[in-house]
């Protein structure tokens, strides 16, 4: 974390001096008058080491602000006019730091001052977000100061799931630039694919850079190993390729961090080179998601290190990173217990078990990238077995793990999945693209904090930052990515920017407006998600109905609504205030911006069918993390949409379903159904047969009928209504019996687990 000897000054923000900045800066402060530019202004830069600097500038700014100022080497002042000043002055160090940067505004010149080129490029990009702000007088007068808070502030891309073109790299890096962001972190290897052209080994992509085609199965339906089809998806990077990334990164103040995964998420390098796992079998390179990951590198076998050694020196040739990752996670020991050679190479080290044994798979490899200046950098489960004490540990199952390495003297970066995650959904998973779960909304990344509580001020300083991870299993394409990074990657770049204290939610909600014409200028296919419009429902059974409220992330809202099921506009109802639903109806809703809907709109039905919120009992309680809709989820008259984690759905772990209904009152009835899940890949599958009950008295039932989804059905990811329907007929209760299926099926990646039973709503009509 930096410690700066400047201290952190008031924001004042008079309205002729707020440029709507992201990250917002650590002080501004006003000034009298305005500059205006024109293309008569002059870019002076001090030292020659800023001369490319300021041509890129010039240029950039020809493209976004039509403002073309010629570069010129010297002082300001010289020739008189109008200009911008770019100060490189290494004594100023101590206030700014080595990323901090001075912006002071006057009628005839701008000056941008910082100890490095990095400080004056970071000054650059506010300066460019000050003239998107820009008036016709121009920009305002004023200073600003400023520094970032965290020294690492990362983004993660993951490559090998789905290849991602250099073009979009590039275009990437350049966004990163914009939000101030200095780690990228480039997941190159997984399971499905090794995207890095080592020269010693060249199976690694001819083989392992390519994969079976299977983009039009869902990713968890996919087979695990494919060695039969034409392998004719893929791409792998040329070292070239890599040396060009590589310096335009630099360019922009921004460290390529590699990752080569170890001992596992490596069977594409298997594919090419069986040999170096315990069985020596050649799965292939699997076409998706591979679960337990058991195939990995055999740790007793002496060529699997010289192998790793061989890939990891062409590594370093290629990436200047003093930090190398190695990945180290998930990895499962099956093999490992079972292989000779692994077995005797814990007795020759005097190891406990196999989770020593990847200790010290980790410390042989650590101690090699440390003997070549390097510093290895891995996931949380590094953790396990041992420590290397120069390691750094990154901790995304939870902060538990970076807290776990600050308390043993190590360095850590917090990527949590709680609040990191970028392939989580951003809004409702009913209106969202499909996604691997998770809920994780632009308000939530903004109220990250990377500093746990209850670290001592040592422990905190060994906190270097955080980043956003990356993960592309259900992302295609490069547009779908920047779909889930922008504009979250706001969010978490303002976090660690910007002094705690100056951080406001109101604020930064306020300021995305003008972000996101940014976006728009850079054709950047950012998500509306903030603009979604949510419903909190809340059951009123004193009144026997539903009290609504709607909410959204985004700045000062116009949200209109109908229960008629027409489509929303600004003629109609504009909310208010929670509102109550007394009848099965379809409510609509958006915000309304010049007239129209901005994001996808609402929908959400209402059922108030006979059983709506009359008490209901369950013989086999549900799962506590599944528990939507709480107590009364289950005839609350709300569906779930067709993503499990959409709060609606309650889970059943191995168990059946088997819930009774009390109507209160015999009443005439002829349907009864059941609303369900199927996903696969999540290991939740249709009930195998759903039974209808009905009595008089709550003891003595009388069958109602059965039913079972076609074979079609279970197949798919999909929600379901099962309905049994009959001649009207007299009863109090209702009973239904929702067979689970018990267990994962042959072949399924979780074959003899428990398998879950996902139910959102019981009706009665």
């Amino acid at each position: 974390m930096l410690v700066m000897t400047l201290l952190v000054l008031s924001v004042f923000y008079p309205a002729h001096a707020q440029f709507s900045l992201v990250p917002l800066p650590v002080a501004q402060s006003s000034g009298k008058g305005f500059f205006l530019p024109d293309n008569s202004t002059l870019l002076y830069y001090n030292h020659t080491s800023l001369e490319k600097l300021a041509l890129r500038t010039s240029s950039e700014w020809r493209q976004q602000h039509n403002f073309f100022p010629a570069v010129e080497y010297g002082v300001a002042g010289t020739k008189g006019g109008k200009s911008i000043q770019l100060h490189l002055n290494p004594d100023i160090r101590d206030r700014f730091g080595s990323e901090g940067y001075q912006i002071k505004t006057v009628s005839h010149t701008i000056e941008i001052s910082a100890a490095t080129i990095a400080g004056l490029s970071y000054g650059l990009v506010t300066l460019g977000q000050m003239m998107d702000a820009s008036t016709e007088e121009g920009i305002a007068a004023g200073t600003i100061t400023d520094y970032p808070r965290f020294g690492y502030r990362g983004l993660h891309l993951d490559v090998s799931r789905h290849f991602m073109p250099v073009s979009f790299v590039f275009r990437l890096l350049d966004q990163m630039e914009q939000h101030k962001l200095n780690m990228f972190h480039w997941h190159l290897i997984d399971d499905q694919g090794w995207r890095l052209e080592i020269k010693k080994h060249p199976g690694l992509t001819e083989i392992g850079g390519f994969r079976a085609d299977y983009r039009h199965i869902h990713w968890n339906s996919r087979p695990i190993t494919d060695t039969i089809q034409p392998q004719a998806y893929g791409g792998f990077y040329t070292q070239d390729e890599i040396r060009a990334v590589v310096a335009y990164a630099a360019e922009r103040n921004i460290t390529v961090i590699p990752e080569i995964e170890m001992p596992a998420h490596v069977m594409s390098a298997l594919a090419a080179y069986p040999h170096l796992s315990c069985t020596g079998e050649n799965l292939g390179v699997p076409p998706g998601g591979v679960w337990p990951i058991s195939h990995i590198y055999c740790a007793g076998k002496e060529e699997t290190f010289v192998f790793l050694e061989e890939v990891l020196t062409e590594v370093m040739e290629l990436f200047p990173s003093k930090m190398i990752h190695i990945g180290g996670d998930e990895a499962d020991k099956t093999n490992w217990k079972k292989c000779p050679a692994c077995q005797k190479r814990i007795a020759d080290e005097g190891l406990k078990d196999e989770h020593e044994l990847q200790s010290y798979f980790i410390r042989r490899i650590e101690q090699f990238l440390h003997d070549n200046g390097r510093q290895l950098i891995g996931w949380d489960e590094i953790l396990e077995g041992g420590l290397p004490e120069r390691a750094i540990v990154m901790s995304w199952r939870g902060e538990e793990g970076g807290i776990e390495a600050v308390k043993m003297g190590n360095k850590a970066i917090m990527t949590p999945g709680s609040h990191c995650y970028f392939d989580h959904y951003q809004g409702d998973p009913a209106m969202e693209p499909l996604a691997i779960g998770g809920y994780t909304t632009l308000k939530k990344v903004y109220h990250y904090e990377p500093i746990p509580k209850g670290l001592s001020q040592a422990e905190s300083s060994r906190i270097l930052g955080a980043q956003a991870n990356v993960w592309t299993e259900y992302m295609p394409d490069s547009r779908q990515v920047e779909y889930m990074i922008f504009p979250r990657i706001a969010a978490l770049a303002e976090v660690l920017w910007t002094p705690a204290q100056n951080r406001s939610w109101h604020s930064f909600s306020k300021r995305m407006e003008a972000q996101y014409q940014r976006y728009q200028k850079h054709d950047i296919n950012f998500s509306r998600s903030a603009f979604q419009v949510t419903a909190q429902v809340q059951p009123d059974t004193i009144r026997q109905q539903l009290i609504v409220s709607l909410e959204t992330e985004s700045h000062d809202a116009n949200i209109h609504y109908t229960l008629d099921g027409s489509m929303p506009d600004e003629n109609s109802a504009p909310y208010e205030k929670p509102f109550s639903i007394g009848q099965s109806t379809e409510l609509k809703a958006a915000v309304i911006s010049n007239g129209a809907p901005v994001g996808p709109v609402m929908r959400r039905k209402f059922d108030l069918h006979q059983a709506f919120l009359k008490k209901i009992s369950l013989q086999y309680p549900n799962e506590p993390r599944y528990d939507g809709g709480g107590s009364g989820g289950l005839n609350d008259g709300v569906f779930g949409s067709v993503h499990f984690n959409d709060g609606r759905w309650k889970g059943f772990l191995g168990n059946d379903l088997v819930a009774v209904i009390d109507l209160g009152s015999v009443q005439s009835i002829h349907e009864t159904g059941i609303h369900v899940l199927n996903n696969p890949g999540s290991w939740i599958f249709f009930p195998e047969m759903v039974g209808f009950d009905a009595s008089f008295d709550g003891v003595d039932f009388f069958p109602l009928g059965e039913i079972s989804p076609d074979g079609l059905a279970k197949s798919l990811e999909s929600e379901l209504y099962l309905p049994v329907v009959f001649n009207a007929l007299q009863a109090r209760y209702v009973r239904v019996r929702a067979k689970n299926t018990g267990k994962c099926p042959p072949g399924h990646p979780g074959e003899g687990k428990k398998a879950w039973l996902f139910v959102s709503e019981i009706v009665v009509k």
